[in-house]
């Protein structure tokens, strides 16, 4: 680039290096430059020819933003007061004196941006001068328009970093999904418990007497089994047996009635009950009828199980099981000096009629839990017939918001826990994304968040909170609970907390950027790698991708993506419309700002002073794209 207009007469050696000076090479790296966080840093290189620095000489080379449409500024003209001086190259003659190679520096500079610097450019101004002391002298040039090597002048910020969007922009209601963060129930319904039922019976009979053995007990068992609970049908298993003693003919028939009376007996807790006639046969019992041999491996368990000696024990089961009349060999038993101890300890054992019956687990269904909601909503039960964890299981069960939010709200009467209140907050929060918006309900949940907050710090209701400030329209407030939702981290281990909080971080992450490769956008695009795959999440991605300046393929599949979670979000389009132009793709940029303006006219606008366009604007394609 050339220092244009700089030429003087002067013979003096300043003089001559203001006169070299317009063979300078100045670079610029990004250009357009580009706004990351509230700094905007570049990076400037200049090379000056080798005859230009002397021994005893100076040359430096100050750089200024200056606010405006510089294309109808005057090179050589006073820069206005509030130009912003950034910084200067400096090169001293003695370093470069004698040699062959163009002297060449590079500086990282920076400056903060205000809003007005958008438009404007840089403007360099440069200072020969020779000597040390009072008897130094220097000559300035310009200031003129910082023009680099390719001819193109460094004017405007793109501020394309400040289209990033929070959690909630540009998210669309989805049936069946929600962008919040509910607590878990906790619940989880008891598995059944398996209720044996035996009775016992004297020697030769099947009739049941309460204070024979346990019968008493497995009684009182049977009947708070049916009276405190409602059971469902069912298919009982059971057995019924008897003692070796006595004729076969009379055995056979003791393990039959045996197991009718236990049956029976069911029965009757049934009528005793009041359970529906009707359904009295879908109580089914099936009794293994033991008899005879069938009862020999019981025998055989009791045996071993008494206080015979060993050699009793092996003896009394060698004979029993023989292939004698089963008469025959309980006469031999008979006479055996132990046949009481099995007329004491075992023979008793042997007769009886069990079965075993599935409790249902203690805890309600849900069409029982609902019924107790509907009788609460009429005030005809209290809200303490459920416990916490079934009114929230209820509610997370229930698609249809309003009829969850009701459910929550006769939560809270009897437990105001973090979890109740965070949850009927998301439940509002929803109900807002469905209506709109609606400032009410937002207002609803964030007082919910705030009540939850009060129980219980947790990253669960901060985060939610967060996304209701941005619903809101307050991003300071959005921000702060964002970044205690970070902070805080999930309460309990929640997945979706710790997915959506991928896309929080990145959010956060991206707005510490201060440059392009300091690595805040590399990361916040691997945050966002593992992020729920929302209109925001997807759209950030790829303007973290973008504005890392390198693979513009990637960010356009990103802003595609994002497209397609909401077709009518006009700053996707821009978004995309942006990489398009980056990239060099000039009908993705076309088409892209075309259905941005059609979705939001304002864009138009936004697009004509946008420099991220510059080197479209005098083309066709541009100009359809927003008339």
């Amino acid at each position: 680039m050339g220092a244009a207009g700089l030429v003087t007469s002067c013979k003096n050696p300043i003089a001559e290096m203001i006169k070299t000076a317009k063979e300078q090479k100045l670079t610029v790296e990004p250009n357009p430059l580009e706004l990351h966080g509230d700094r905007v840093p570049f990076k400037m290189s200049a090379q000056l020819p080798v005859k230009m620095m002397k021994k005893g000489t100076k040359y430096a080379l100050e750089v200024y933003y200056v606010a405006g449409d510089i294309d109808a500024m005057q090179d050589m003209q006073p820069l206005p007061a509030d130009a912003a001086k950034i910084k200067a190259i400096t090169f001293a003659g003695d370093e470069y004196a004698g040699q062959a190679k163009d002297p060449k520096k590079e500086e990282a500079m920076e400056f903060a941006y205000l809003d007005k610097y958008e438009r404007g450019g840089l403007f360099i101004k440069g200072i020969a001068s020779k000597g040390e002391g009072p008897k130094a002298k220097s000559k300035e040039f310009g200031p003129v328009r910082l023009v680099v090597m390719d001819g193109r002048k460094v004017k405007g910020v793109a501020t394309t970093s400040r289209l990033l969007k929070n959690p909630m922009a540009g998210l669309t209601p989805v049936a069946g999904e929600t962008p919040f963060i509910y607590a878990a129930h906790g619940y989880s319904k008891p598995d059944d418990e398996t209720l044996t039922a035996r009775m016992d019976f004297e020697r030769g009979s099947i009739e049941v007497k309460p204070e024979y053995m346990n019968n008493k007990q497995t009684s009182e068992i049977v009947s708070e089994l049916f009276k405190s609970a409602k059971m469902p049908p069912f298919t009982a298993t059971g057995i019924s047996s008897h003692s070796p003693e006595g004729q076969e003919s009379v055995n056979v028939k003791l393990s039959e009635g045996r197991a009718m009376m236990l049956e029976g007996m069911f029965k009757k807790m049934l009528e005793l009950y009041k359970y529906d006639k009707k359904d009295m046969t879908k109580y089914v019992f099936n009794f293994d009828k033991r008899k005879l041999g069938e009862t020999l491996p019981e025998f055989n368990q009791l045996v071993d199980a008494s206080s015979l000696s060993r050699e009793q024990k092996t003896e009394a089961k060698e004979i029993m099981g023989a292939s004698a009349d089963f008469v025959e060999k309980e006469m031999q038993l008979q006479r055996k000096a132990y046949y009481k101890t099995l007329m004491d300890e075992v023979y008793p054992r042997m007769r009886y009629a069990s079965t075993a019956v599935k409790k249902p687990g203690a805890t309600k269904t849900p069409a029982e839990m609902s019924a107790f909601v509907q009788k609460m909503m009429k005030g005809g039960a209290n809200a303490n017939e459920l416990n916490e964890q079934e009114f929230l299981f209820l509610a997370a069960s229930t698609p249809d918001i309003k009829e969850r939010i009701e459910i929550l709200k006769l939560a809270g009467q009897n437990y105001q826990t973090w979890k109740v209140h965070n949850n009927l907050g998301a439940s509002y929060l929803d109900q807002a994304l469905m209506n709109n918006n609606n400032k009410a309900n937002i207002e609803d949940g964030i007082k919910q968040f705030e009540a939850s907050m009060k129980k219980k710090e947790t990253g669960e209701a901060a985060y939610n909170a967060a996304l209701g400030y941005a619903m809101k329209g307050d991003m300071a407030k959005m921000e702060e609970y964002l970044n205690k939702a970070v902070a805080l981290g999930s309460a309990e281990g929640n997945a979706k907390f710790n997915t959506a909080m991928n896309g929080a971080k990145a959010y956060t992450t991206f707005k510490q950027a201060r440059d392009r490769n300091d690595g805040k956008y590399k990361e916040a695009e691997r945050l966002l790698e593992n992020a729920p795959m929302t209109n925001p999440n997807l759209f950030n991605k790829g303007l973290a991708i973008m504005m890392q300046g390198v693979n513009y393929d990637a960010a356009i599949a990103a802003f595609n993506s994002a497209a397609q979670k909401n077709p009518k979000d006009a700053i996707t389009q821009y978004g995309l419309a942006v990489a398009g132009a980056r990239k060099g793709d000039e009908s993705t940029m076309s088409a892209a700002l075309k259905k941005a303006g059609e979705l939001d006219n304002s864009l138009k606008a936004k697009a004509l002073k946008d420099v991220e366009f510059d080197k479209y604007k005098d083309k066709n394609s541009f100009k359809d794209a927003i008339k």
